[in-house]
């Protein structure tokens, strides 16, 4: 568990992910140069907050992003199997989120318990949006709402801040969804885009 509290390996890791998030948006997006330039701008958004530990909100929304991109552009374009899908989409949720704990300070005795749960949680909302005929996009998009209230119960719940309240991690959370579902284009094509 030494990975998890290494100040270096931690931004490492989470700078490989972000490089891998990144060139996968990009191999799946070159044609699209105005997408890839605000991704490319955003992460490097996201490696500032990660070098400088400033942001671990944006962090995980951002990784999360793009990690579920990621996720979504190699089970559409290189046909991996599921399993080895879930089982990667379970190590890399939890290390973010596990990274989110550490960096809000919960210090329960049930963090391991949370932190299965929310992979879990992420994992099957992963596998019940891969069936719904919308772009990658807008379901990683909806994994990133999903984290966001991830960070919502975290901060609010477990942490007990007096300042922050889980009903507005909802809403927001419920406002985000909604958009992305009503905005995003559904038809068969549009999980091959």
């Amino acid at each position: 568990m030494a990975f998890l509290h290494n100040h270096v390996l931690r931004k490492v890791i989470l700078t490989v992910i972000l490089i891998w998030g990144c060139l996968s948006y990009y191999l799946a997006n070159s044609q699209n140069q105005l997408a890839v330039a605000l991704i490319v701008f955003i992460s490097i958004l996201g490696l500032v907050s990660i070098i400088k530990e400033t942001s671990a909100i944006f962090t995980l929304i951002l990784l999360s992003f793009i990690s579920a991109y990621a996720f979504y552009t190699f089970f559409l374009q290189f046909d991996l199997p599921l399993w080895l899908l879930m089982i990667s989409i379970m190590i890399v949720f939890g290390y973010l989120f596990t990274y989110t704990e550490q960096k809000i300070g919960i210090l329960s005795n049930k963090r391991l318990i949370y932190l299965i749960l929310f992979s879990l949680v992420v994992l099957e909302i992963f596998l019940v949006l891969s069936y719904f005929l919308i772009n990658p996009i807008s379901q990683s998009l909806i994994i990133a709402t999903v984290s966001y209230l991830f960070v919502g119960f975290c901060y609010s719940v477990l942490a007990k801040n007096e300042d922050s309240s889980f009903v507005t991690y909802l809403i927001v959370a419920s406002i985000l969804t909604l958009a992305i579902f009503l905005t995003s284009g559904w038809s068969p094509l549009a999980s091959l885009h």
